[in-house]
């Protein structure tokens, strides 16, 4: 009985599995921010807080 080698599937997993590897790799090593930074130079840069009602 012949034995159908066919490694062309497994090609095609290996560059998608490297293109996520390298895309996660890139998004850890800047932080999560994929390239941008967040610079907070004052009080208006950050959210609004809100404070719990007194009873």
């Amino acid at each position: 009985m012949a034995e159908n080698d066919n490694r062309s599937k497994g090609t095609i997993g290996l560059i998608l599995g490297g293109v996520i590897a390298l895309a996660a790799a890139v998004f850890i090593l800047t932080g999560g921010e994929l390239g941008g930074t967040k610079d907070v130079t004052s009080d208006a840069d950050l959210p609004p807080v809100s404070s719990p009602e007194k009873k």
